[in-house]
Order: structure tokens, then C-alpha cells, then sequence
């Protein structure tokens, strides 16, 4: 092997982080074949390398390699020690109705952040590096990474997983350049027409307009597809977040009206941002904008039973049931389940946490095992 110290670091740190990740164990095969591929690109790259690499070779090389530790980044934060496969599951199922075929995975990153809610676009749509992999070690990616980002702290935690619906929606909006189509639309109309959306995109002024313009719609977009499958409860998170700010940033509109899009959307009400959204995302994608989750009336959890789900809008629902019982207060909880002494917040919040984990874990399990028979 040719002696080239930064990138001989380079190749050492992966030797440990590749050997760290050896025992790795994921929910579902594919994660597993996809690192199975990062270590034989990685065992091409080593053998690739020979004496006076041009620098332009090294340069690439570089960009292989991290392409392997961004990927391990995200692997090592999916296994099921880290993430529960139900919110994955979820996740995953909501996605397949936007996207035809299986081309993509869902992977997460735990942040010690508890606000580090986000979504990386980094691997999902790296055709190029993908491409430059396959020329180079012979090494096929049939599935891209779908990158979300997650406080480790409220990894197990499902009131706020609501929130990764959006971030999912993120992907979703990127891949069918939906924000981006609105923007350029809104930009060629005239002040009559923009008068009518003069509420919910007041664009700070002196910045570039169109990253701006397309970046609030969109957050509107994602919110609005989130509550497609979990309903207003997000909106609820978002407030709170954000102490219901009515002030607006280069990359989000103000929390006041992402609130009222939501609750336009869900109501049914006309509301020109959100008609917009609707009315591109069908155009675009050829899929609509809709309630996509049951309204579930069980009286399971009080019982301390998991509601049972029998279809991808039940499991959906779940989370907003969830949600219903718990803005009633602990109090009504403890009427309702007729429990012979009082339970504390934090005993019902456990409780409650612990039903949608089981109800989500027993619909997808019996899924699975009805493929099996």
C-alpha cells in the first residue's frame, strides 16, 4: 500500500469504526446488506490504493470513505438497542405511500441535543457518489439512506415521535421538488395574487427571496403531511417548542400560522396556502394530501391493555389516541381506569408510553407473522 499519512489515518479510522459496527443488529435485513456493502467498498478502497496516487485520486478516495463513515454514522444509531423498530415501522409505512418500490431505508442519528429534531438529505440523493462508487469497486447501492435526526434522550419516547413525521416529510418534498415548483410559482405571479398569501409567507426583507420563499413552504408542506397520519398532535409539541411564536425566521413562518395551516388542513377549511400545497402535491406526485389515520374511541388503555390495530391508518391513530387520553389530565385517566389509588403524572405518562409501544409492536409482529403462514 502506498504511504500516504492523512489518508492511511483516514483508512486506520475506518479499520475501528467498520470493526465497531461488526456486531451490529438491525430490525430488518436490509440495514444488514447495506453494511455489508460499506465493508466491501471499504476492502476495495484499501486494495485500490498503490504507489504516487494522483491528487485528484486521493481527493476521491477521501470522498468514499466518508461516504462509509456517514453511512455507519447513521447505521449504529438504527440498530434495535437504540431506536424501537415500531417508530421505524411507522415511519417506513407512511413513506411506501409516497414512494413506488423499495429503493430507500430509514435511518436515525441520536443527537445530545433535545430540540435536534432534523432530516439530512446527504445520502438520499447522492446519485453522483453513488455512481463514482459503482465505476470505481464494482459495488451497487439498490437502496439510499433516508437520514432523520432525533434527541438520544427522547428516543423512546412516542408522544414526540409525532415530530418524525415531518422531518420524513422533508424527504418526501425534496424528492418531488414540491416547495421548490410553489416557489417559483408564487415569484411569477402578481401583487393581487400575492396578496392572498401575504399572511402565511411575509418573507423577512434584503435575503435571497427564493431559498427563503421555498424553505417556509416547505415547513408548511411537512407539517401538513405529518398531520396526515398524526393528525393536530404535532401542533401541540410545536407550540410548546416554540412558546406559540408569532415571529417569523429565514427558515421557518411563524409557529401561529403553521398552526392554523394544520388545523385548516385537518378541518377541511380554505386556506390558501394549504389549497396550494394540496393542489401541487397531486399535480407533482400524482398522490393527495389526506387524512390518513383512524380516529380510535377504545377504552383498551384505560383498561392498561394495548388497543388493537388492524390496518396502517389504526396504528397511525395510535398515536393520537395516545395523545387525547393524555390532554385529559392524569386525573381522568385514573377515573376512567378505575384504579384503586392514585397514579402520578409520570406513572401515567410510563403507562401510556408503554401501550403505544405495544399496541404499534403487536400489529407489526402479527403482520409478520401472517407473511409466514
Amino acid at each position: 500500500m502506498s504511504y500516504n499519512p492523512q489518508l492511511n489515518l483516514h483508512l486506520s479510522q475506518g479499520e475501528i469504526f467498520l470493526d465497531k459496527s461488526k456486531n451490529n443488529n438491525y430490525s430488518d435485513v436490509a440495514k444488514k446488506q447495506y453494511q455489508n456493502k460499506l465493508f466491501d467498498v471499504f476492502s476495495k478502497i484499501k486494495s485500490s490504493i498503490v504507489d504516487n496516487l494522483d491528487q485528484t485520486v486521493i481527493f476521491e478516495k477521501q470522498e468514499h470513505l466518508n461516504f462509509i463513515f456517514r453511512s455507519l454514522e447513521f447505521l449504529k444509531d438504527s440498530t434495535l438497542n437504540s431506536i424501537p423498530f415500531e417508530v421505524v415501522s411507522c415511519l417506513n409505512m407512511a413513506m411506501n405511500d409516497w414512494v413506488d418500490g423499495n429503493d430507500y431505508i430509514i435511518v436515525t442519528s441520536l443527537n445530545n441535543n433535545v430540540h435536534a429534531y432534523s432530516y439530512d438529505p446527504s445520502l438520499a440523493f447522492e446519485d453522483l457518489l453513488y455512481k463514482s462508487i459503482e465505476a470505481n469497486y464494482g459495488v451497487v447501492f439498490e437502496k439510499k439512506l433516508v437520514q432523520i435526526n432525533l434527541p438520544l434522550i427522547l428516543s423512546r419516547d412516542y408522544f414526540s415521535s409525532v415530530v418524525l413525521y415531518h422531518e420524513l416529510g422533508h424527504f418526501v418534498d425534496l424528492r418531488y421538488g414540491i416547495s421548490q415548483k410553489i416557489a417559483l410559482f408564487l415569484l411569477g405571479q402578481s401583487q393581487s395574487e400575492w396578496d392572498k398569501y401575504n399572511k402565511y409567507l411575509p418573507i423577512p426583507q434584503n435575503v435571497q427571496y427564493q431559498s427563503v420563499l421555498e424553505s417556509h413552504i416547505a415547513e408548511y408542506f411537512c407539517d401538513i403531511f405529518a398531520s396526515q397520519y398524526i393528525g393536530t398532535t404535532s401542533n401541540l409539541y410545536l407550540k410548546y417548542l416554540t412558546k406559540n411564536s408569532s415571529s417569523v425566521s429565514y427558515t421557518h413562518p411563524s409557529t401561529t400560522n403553521r398552526i392554523q395551516a394544520v388545523d385548516d388542513f385537518i378541518s377541511n377549511t380554505s386556506n390558501p396556502i394549504v389549497d396550494k400545497i394540496k393542489e401541487y402535491t397531486l399535480q407533482i406526485s400524482n398522490r393527495e394530501l389526506k387524512t390518513r389515520f383512524t380516529n380510535l374511541t377504545s377504552e383498551d388503555f384505560y383498561n392498561f391493555i394495548p388497543v388493537e390495530a388492524n390496518s396502517a391508518e389504526d396504528v397511525h391513530g395510535i398515536f393520537q389516541y395516545a395523545w387525547n387520553i393524555w390532554l385529559n389530565g392524569t386525573d381522568d385517566f385514573v377515573n376512567k381506569s378505575k384504579v384503586k389509588s392514585g397514579l402520578s403524572s409520570d406513572r401515567v405518562y410510563k403507562i401510556l408510553n408503554n401501550l403505544i409501544e405495544k399496541s404499534i409492536g403487536n400489529y407489526f409482529i402479527c403482520l409478520d407473522w401472517k407473511s409466514t403462514i
